[in-house]
């Protein structure tokens, strides 16, 4: 065999295992798959996100949306679509500390800061959807369809993370039957699919959504039950978040200092977060050490 044949002989046999380049979308920070394709994401800091060619399909039905409860106390919170899925993490990885985030709903966005701070020399902490506005990860629908998206940073690298804090609940507010079978199959399916990568886990629950908690509707409650069976049966450590807040506003509230708003909703004002973001800073604190 002459060099040149040998030469186009390994070139032959490497092609295959040359992996194709991440798609940028139009000039920003955000890339796709290879085989997936840009899309218009609404609550992205740059506006775009990923339509993934092996997206799961799954569509989910809330109570919430029919008007279960007064309109007047607070709008529901927004619903990322499943059909564009956010980013991942704004940074790459560092090289000298353990990497880890926080995946979960716009309650999460708002305490990550806090919680960023306080581990600053510890670990680098990110907010995984890389969202500073509000929807975060969605419903376990949207998690089921955008989770391998959701775990690499908004560049398209994969990274080993140490630690990852996920939450689901806020966005799945419905509790017929049928929808809470839905919400534990595709929990138990991010679930699974998360302890896959490794990583030290923890789940957070559900904070309080009053709106409905103060007509009677247990459906917070309901979905905390059934996520904390998963996590007991998985061996995977539990923040209780809601205990944190019911803690200080109580069982039933419309008002209370750390809310953003009165009557009181889903969302806190600087003082809810911080109180948040050190419960979940210690968590971690322990996780770490």
């Amino acid at each position: 065999m002459t060099g040149f044949n040998c030469i186009l002989t390994i070139l032959i046999f490497l092609v295959p295992w040359v992996k194709p380049s991440p798609v940028q979308c139009s000039n920003t920070q955000t890339f796709c798959p290879s085989d997936g394709k840009c899309c218009h994401a609404k609550y992205s800091p740059t506006t775009f996100g990923c339509q993934l060619a092996n997206q799961i399909p799954f569509v989910q039905q809330h109570k919430i949306r029919s008007g279960d409860y007064k309109d007047t106390f607070s709008a529901e919170p927004p619903h990322p679509t499943l059909s564009c899925c956010m980013p991942g993490p704004a940074l790459e990885p560092s090289n000298t500390l353990p990497n880890t985030i926080i995946l979960g709903d716009s309650v999460s966005i708002g305490y990550t800061g806090v919680v960023a701070k306080a581990l600053k020399n510890k670990t680098l902490l990110q907010h995984s959807p890389y969202d500073v506005s509000d929807g975060g990860a969605g419903a376990t629908s949207v998690g089921v369809a955008c989770l391998d998206n959701f775990l690499r940073t908004q560049q398209q690298t994969i990274v080993k993370w140490d630690i990852i804090m996920f939450n689901f609940g806020l966005h799945d507010l419905d509790n017929n039957t049928a929808s809470e079978e839905t919400y534990r199959n595709q929990l138990l399916n991010i679930t699974n699919r998360l302890l896959k990568t490794g990583a030290k886990l923890m789940f957070a629950l559900t904070t309080p959504f009053m709106p409905l908690t103060t007509i009677g509707n247990t459906v917070v409650a309901d979905l905390n039950h059934i996520a904390t069976q998963i996590m007991t049966s998985k061996g995977i450590k539990i923040l209780d978040l809601h205990k944190v807040v019911t803690d200080h506003c109580g069982k039933l509230y419309t008002t209370c200092d750390w809310c953003r708003k009165e009557p009181c909703s889903y969302h806190y004002n600087n003082l809810g977060y911080a109180a948040l973001g050190e419960a979940v800073a210690n968590a971690f604190k322990e996780i770490l050490e």
